[in-house]
């Protein structure tokens, strides 16, 4: 959900998981590339309180890329696990809102680990 405040534009993500709402928030510029890292940005805080701490992850980079015909959100994501530095790569098909695509690439760039980071606490 893009909300303004105070001149600027503001990326809200909320999710489910396990019964308990988890929500966070990204400012953003008012360009169309900024909305969409933005909305990757706190898609990937949400993903850490829902990990309860247990890696970090912070965006790399983000990009609108056309692979076999099909256009495509792509993230970078740089991971801090026990220890160990690793990138992770996630892609969204872009079907409606790029917002949406943004959103669904963290998740998929994320979720194996996250999946690891919850079966390890």
């Amino acid at each position: 959900m893009l909300k303004q405040e105070d001149g600027h534009l503001q990326v809200e993500v909320t999710f489910t998981y396990m019964d308990e709402a988890i929500q966070a928030s990204a400012v953003s510029g008012s360009d169309e590339t900024s909305q969409l890292k933005a909305a990757a940005l706190a898609t990937l805080d949400a993903i850490r309180q829902a990990a309860e701490n247990c890696f970090t992850c912070e965006l790399a980079d983000l990009d609108r890329v056309n692979a076999l015909g099909k256009d495509l959100i792509a993230v970078l994501v740089n991971i801090d696990f026990q220890g160990k530095q690793l990138q992770v790569f996630g892609s969204c098909q872009i079907t409606g809102s790029e917002i949406d695509a943004a959103v669904k690439a963290a998740l998929n760039a994320t979720n194996r680990l996250f999946e690891l980071a919850i079966r390890e606490t």
